[in-house]
């Protein structure tokens, strides 16, 4: 049974280099991206747990400054009741004015909860009739006091008990109700207090969760990356070997090339003279010696076929494909051009067409090997001469475009394929 770790080796090893380089990039870059999203959402949520929080905070503070503008309230209406003296009005008169606006901030702080809303709005009808308490007990005293026109009257026990219970309930009832409503704030600051640790902590876990995963990343693909440089090293090492095999190859094919071109020049040779001998023989002969001759003629045209083709192999294995600067030497392009239409035009009947010319009756001097230059152009001919229909024409050009010498072969024969061509 195959490991599933040696497949999955197997499976990377089969990958392009370009595309385990790509994942030995992405994978760290991966890792840190997954944790600064991870890091940006627990982040966003403690912000979120921190405002719920201050809040929260805020309505428990507001709460209890209504609670103690509403005792100073009390508490103002009460001295000056025992004492008809009129600074005792003062915390009183500024209750009054800091109540209403304590109501309606704390309504506007709780209008996403609906409970907490229907409790201040049972708050704000207590206060009301508090308030309304607190009013009628002072305008009773202030009437009492126009009445015997004197501040130091003498109120019987039994009455001053009885106004101070007054509305004694309905203070009682509404503390009863703030102090709910604090109550219920307060285990909501609570909750959201818990519930902002308990992210604090998932925070600093999920950091240092991705920092060992981070971490980890970065060594397996520091070890991946030191696993691909081993690998394209010794793909390296098996090419320079190969390139070395490739030219020991090369060099032994070059020297049997030489070779076997230089001992076949010599029967060759020996071929091709015996026949030009048994030719020049056959020229007294009578005319049945006719077949003998085209026999010879035919061995004749043959042996030098396979001398040129000799002479090229055996250059090509000297010169290896390249030229050298010993090899470059001055030609003279318009003479040289003058003397292959000179050879070629035999040629050129023999196929039934018309070469022409078109050379500058200047010297036009280049630095080239003039073997293989005229080589090079007689291959041009000979396509031409054999795949142009009988009647065409052939045009060899010498063109001096600026610094350049540009030769061209023109023909009416059947051209190159256009898809050929652009290969």
């Amino acid at each position: 049974m195959t490991h599933p770790v040696s497949v999955v080796h197997q499976r990377w090893q089969t990958l392009p280099i370009r595309v385990r380089g790509t994942v030995i990039i992405v994978l760290p870059v991966t890792c840190l991206f997954m944790a600064l999203s991870a890091f940006a959402w627990l982040k966003a949520s403690l912000v979120e747990d921190e405002t719920w929080v201050q809040h929260t905070q805020i309505v428990r503070l507001e709460t209890k400054r209504l609670l103690n503008a509403l005792v100073d309230a009390e508490t103002g209406v009460r001295g000056y009741g025992l004492t008809q003296r009129d600074e005792f009005l003062t915390p009183y008169n500024r209750a009054k004015a800091i109540i209403p606006k304590s109501l309606d901030r704390l309504e506007q702080l709780v209008q996403d909860n609906p409970q907490q809303t229907q409790r201040i709005q049972d708050i704000r009808r207590r206060v009301d009739e508090n308030l309304r308490i607190f009013q009628q007990k002072l305008t009773l005293q202030r009437e009492l006091k126009l009445i015997q026109g004197k501040t130091d009257i003498f109120v019987p026990v039994a009455s001053l008990y009885a106004w101070l219970e007054e509305g004694k309930a309905t203070m009682d009832a509404t503390r009863i109700e703030i102090d709910r409503f604090a109550h219920t704030e307060e285990e909501l600051w609570v909750q959201r207090r818990q519930h902002q640790d308990f992210y604090r902590q998932i925070t600093w876990i999920v950091l240092c969760i991705f920092g060992v995963i981070g971490t980890l990343s970065a060594w397996f693909a520091v070890h991946l990356f030191y696993q691909l440089e081993r690998e394209l090293a010794n793909r390296e090492d098996r090419l320079r070997q190969t390139n070395q095999r490739l030219e020991i190859v090369c060099e032994q094919l070059q020297r049997f090339t030489a070779n076997a071109s230089h001992e076949l020049r010599a029967p060759l040779a020996a071929v091709l003279s015996n026949a030009q001998v048994g030719l020049m023989d056959l020229d007294d002969l009578e005319e049945e010696s006719i077949p003998l001759r085209q026999r010879l003629d035919k061995i004749v045209n043959l042996t030098k076929q396979m001398s040129s083709l000799v002479s090229d192999l055996l250059f090509l294995a000297r010169h290896e494909g390249l030229l050298t600067a010993d090899s470059l030497q001055c030609v003279d392009l318009s003479d040289l051009l003058s003397n292959l239409v000179v050879d070629w035009l035999p040629q050129a009947k023999t196929y039934q067409l018309t070469l022409t010319s078109q050379l500058p009756k200047m010297a036009v001097e280049v630095n080239a090997d003039a073997n293989l230059l005229r080589q090079a152009i007689a291959n041009l001919l000979s396509n031409s001469c054999r795949y142009t229909p009988a009647g065409g024409m052939i045009e060899l050009r010498l063109l001096t475009p600026t610094d350049q010498a540009l030769i061209q072969v023109e023909d009416t024969g059947i051209g190159i394929p256009t898809e050929v061509d652009n290969r």
